[in-house]
């Protein structure tokens, strides 16, 4: 069998294999399977150039869910009907001119050229028409003056998006599918010239067929939105914003008049986009153009978006790039950092936005284009402590302000990530700010003898006497990764319900840990005398005294509502795992099997190792002081003192001081981080109106909320010992009435038993009658990190 493997390899050498030029396909099933049966165990054929990422994204070939190469017949006589040369009319130019939009925005939402722009048999075409753009010399007029200038201005299009994605801010294997060798964006054709010159001899010639076909008038509609489009994308990139001061206004007003344009048009043309078109033009699209690229790697089917949905996603992505010329006017730090946490929890930002965005925050050494780096934090640092550390220079300063500012800088470019990547990357931050923050505590030392240089050397590490601003910014900004990386579990529905006491009182302890050190900064900067004078830095607004404790303020107040939220919510959730309505997945099955992993899942054993997973990442920070598991369980226990119903009460008060905090501060926050407050607005309000809701029913006032948190635990474990009794009873030969009798004397018997049972019915109650119908959500529109219960 080995002899004859490598004669057939010595015969394919032959033909002299390269997919590049060879015009047939060559069949290899014989040589694949020869080969496979002279394989050991654990052995494996593959190329050097073989990968994970390709391993993974491997296909089950001849499957035709997974195998875009694979022709059936329908396919085959899909493909024996395309003609370039077909005569088209104003109808079907529409249709495919429709179909190319469901292409790009399908591109646009993470899927490759392959399965979307390429499909397209008189996009890929080697031989171009002649008489593209010429009205006097050809014979099929709406292919050459209508179709072609809007396929190559969709090229030119898809070229400024490919140009950011290839700065790699998106990730290939997560965002966008970068990983493709052949690029046809008729770029060697036309340039942007000819380009435009081509979209008006399009709207020239359609002008003329107005009045004739409703399709004229949809198809002028396309050609004078894909020049705005095509007009918004070149001043969008960076090169222009950076080399021309104009750049911005001109994309701002392009988009604006493309957002007019496309609203009136959906407006108008609403019936056509709502309906599925059927395939008018045979042939033109061809699904399996996978076999034309033969070099590539094989990928999977892509369904196309519908119509309306294409039109959707050129909306929200027309209006997500007005957040461009928010974040280049963005004058302060604290600014920057409201607006790309608002930006992460946008529902499902594009990709392209995403690679924007980051790529006009920070490229070239630049900060917004025009702020150096090494500024830029200087700039964060004085913004939180002020004028205290103005004119301090020199290496050792310099080295850490670098490290600093790549430190922030991929913060920021982190928040415009997907929301899985964000919090990945968040956790393994915290280390690195950890250590910042530690290398800043030394360089404070240091600065304090530089400063005083009589001083005792033991005044220098006693923050009486030092009051540590770098360090203090350091860890400020690493609290507020700590709170965003633990609340992005929420929005990825990392945590399961019966998790959320111990995810929320963690929560309070980290915001209460951010509002003591804001306190603490804010009592060392009354402590000194405040400077109205403002020292400028390069080109931004001035920082003063004022203004940086102005900032301290406004940061202790949204550390304190956000404390307030999570301890309302901490008592919440404690309550309803006490009642039994947020129950772990090992509570619900009824096997003798099951209630034993009940047992065991529920001893303190296991509580503790997966108390220990969860919030591994904090507990290796040497600040805050984390919540140790028996911190977690005197708490819990603290809690179980008092009545169930106590806790819904208690945490109904705490929401009303936090709308109370809101309210204070929500002045303080005109120029910077309104939408935030708006969305802490909304879920505090949400779950407040819920919280009165349950108050005014008897639920709060049944002996299942009567009874103290420590009283339910005791019942359900009473319960789940009877449960087991019970399993033990029925395995034996004891009949079924039999059993039945002795669970009732048992019961009787036993006044804890009945006790329990009484409980767990008056629960059960509560639950069937809807009273404790309790849900959670979070809404993708305002605040996707907090969660509004529903009773």
């Amino acid at each position: 069998m080995a002899d004859e493997t490598d004669a057939e390899l010595a015969q394919l050498a032959a033909h002299k294999l390269d997919m590049e030029e060879c015009d047939d396909w060559l069949d290899i099933t014989s040589l694949v399977k020869a080969g496979a049966q002279t394989l050991a165990s654990g052995e494996l054929i593959k190329p050097e150039s073989l990968t994970l990422l390709d391993a993974m994204t491997s296909i089950q070939v001849m499957d035709s869910r997974l195998d875009m190469g694979m022709l059936s017949d329908s396919d085959m006589a899909e493909i024996a009907q395309w003609d370039i040369d077909r005569t088209l009319s104003l109808t079907d130019t529409l249709w495919i001119v429709d179909r190319m939009l469901c292409c790009e925005m399908t591109w646009h939402n993470s899927a490759s050229l392959l399965q979307t722009i390429y499909t397209c048999n008189y996009y890929i075409t080697d031989d171009l028409p002649p008489a593209i753009g010429q009205a006097e010399v050809t014979g099929n007029k709406e292919r050459d003056l209508v179709l072609y200038p809007l396929l190559v201005a969709t090229g030119l299009c898809c070229r400024q998006v490919w140009h950011e994605y290839s700065r790699e801010n998106v990730y290939a294997e997560e965002d966008v599918l970068l990983g493709l060798a052949v690029l046809r964006f008729f770029e060697d054709q036309y340039s942007l010239a000819d380009t435009m010159r081509l979209l008006d001899v399009a709207q020239a010639y359609l002008e003329t067929r107005l009045g004739e076909e409703e399709a004229a008038a949809m198809l002028l509609a396309h050609v004078s939105m894909r020049k705005r489009w095509l007009a918004a994308l070149v001043c969008l990139s960076v090169e222009y914003l950076s080399e021309d001061p104009g750049a911005l206004d001109r994309s701002m007003t392009e988009l604006e008049a493309l957002a007019a344009e496309h609203q009136a048009y959906r407006s108008t043309y609403a019936e056509h986009i709502g309906q599925a078109a059927d395939n008018i033009v045979p042939g033109v699209f061809d699904a399996k153009c996978m076999r034309k690229f033969p070099s590539l790697a094989p990928i999977k089917p892509k369904e196309l978006l519908k119509l309306s949905e294409a039109h959707a996603t050129l909306a929200r992505l027309v209006s997500g790039l007005s957040l461009v010329r928010k974040l280049l006017r963005i004058e302060s730090v604290e600014s920057l950092v409201h607006f790309f946490q608002g930006v992460s929890r946008q529902a499902e930002p594009l990709p392209y936005l995403r690679s924007l965005l980051i790529s006009v925050f920070a490229s070239d050494g630049h900060v917004q284009l025009t702020q150096p780096l090494l500024e830029f934090v200087r700039r964060s640092i004085r913004e939180l402590c002020g004028t205290k550390l103005m004119g301090e220079e020199g290496d050792r300063i310099d080295l850490f302000y670098q490290e600093a500012a790549r430190m922030l800088v991929d913060w920021f470019r982190t928040l415009c990530q997907n929301a899985p990547r964000q919090r990945r990357i968040a956790l393994k931050y915290l280390a690195g700010w950890d250590s910042l923050q530690g290398e800043a505590e030394q360089l404070d030392i240091w600065l304090y003898t530089q400063r005083q240089p009589n001083a005792p050397s033991t005044e220098a590490s006693d923050p009486a006497f030092n009051p540590f601003w770098i360090s203090s910014w350091a860890y400020h900004m690493k609290l507020v990764l700590m709170g965003g990386a633990l609340m992005t579990g929420i929005r990825l529905d990392v945590y399961l319900a019966y998790e959320f006491p111990q995810i929320f009182c963690y929560v309070t302890q980290v915001f209460e840990s951010h509002a003591s050190h804001l306190t603490r900064m804010l009592e060392m900067s009354g402590s000194n005398e405040l400077h109205e004078e403002k020292h400028r830095l390069w080109t931004r607004q001035g920082v003063s005294d004022i203004e940086s404790k102005a900032q301290l303020e406004r940061w202790l107040s949204v550390a304190v509502v956000q404390k307030e939220l999570a301890t309302a919510l901490w008592l919440v959730s404690h309550a309803c795992e006490r009642l039994g309505v947020f129950r772990p997945p090992w509570a619900k099955g009824r096997s003798k099997l099951a209630l034993e992993v009940c047992r065991t899942q529920e001893s303190e054993v296991s509580q503790n190792s997966r108390y220990a997973l969860r919030f591994r990442a904090f507990s290796r920070l040497n600040s805050p002081t984390p919540l140790t598991f028996d911190g977690w369980m005197t708490t819990k226990r603290q809690l179980d003192e008092y009545p169930i119903s106590d806790l819904f009460v208690h945490a109904a008060r705490i929401l009303t001081d936090a709308k109370t905090g809101l309210d204070k501060c929500r002045r303080g926050f005109e120029h910077t981080g309104e939408e935030f407050i708006r969305a802490m607005y909304y879920v505090v309000l949400a779950n407040s109106v819920a919280l009165a809701k349950l108050l005014k029913s008897d639920a709060v006032k049944s002996r299942a909320m009567a009874v103290s948190g420590a009283d339910a635990v005791v019942f359900r474990e009473t319960l789940l010992n009877e449960a087991l009794a019970q399993t033990d009873s029925t395995s034996s030969d004891m009949t079924k009435a039999k059993a039945k009798r002795e669970k009732k004397k048992r019961a009787a018997r036993n006044e804890a038993a009945a006790r329990a049972h009484e409980w767990q019915a008056d629960v059960d109650q509560l639950v069937s009658s809807g009273a404790l119908n309790v849900s959670w959500t979070t809404a993708a529109d305002r605040h996707p990190d907090w969660p509004v219960f529903t009773f």
